[in-house]
């Protein structure tokens, strides 16, 4: 048995009950609900009421929500802030004056010992 997947981009987690409302379905199940870098995915197992032509009885359907006009702009925002934190963080590293080797403080003379006689 091969397994039939499907991909669908909808605007509205809610678009993908109506979606598969929609179709001739029999049955649901295997819900899952991820969140990737922000992106919503959801996937799901379909089981239509029709004959699947390529030898399967269930779809595996995996629907991501495209994100609105308001997350693309805040993730276009987050992304400059913390490229713009990042050059200023890099910048004042370069400004930052490098420590001089200390040199050794002299506190008393050092004297040569003689060799040790036999």
């Amino acid at each position: 048995m091969r397994t039939k997947w499907m991909r669908l981009g909808v605007n509205d987690p809610a678009d993908i009950l109506r979606w598969a409302g929609a179709q001739n379905t029999r049955r649901l199940d295997t819900f899952r609900h991820r969140v990737i870098h922000g992106r919503e995915f959801v996937s799901f197992r379909l089981v239509p009421r029709y004959r699947v032509e390529i030898g399967t009885n269930d779809i595996i359907v995996v629907a991501h929500v495209k994100p609105s006009a308001r997350q693309r702009l805040t993730t276009a925002l987050a992304r400059t802030w913390r490229k713009s934190l990042c050059r200023v963080a890099a910048t004042i590293a370069a400004c930052k004056p490098e420590s001089a080797a200390s040199a050794p403080a002299r506190s008393a003379a050092v004297y040569r010992l003689a060799a040790v006689r036999r």
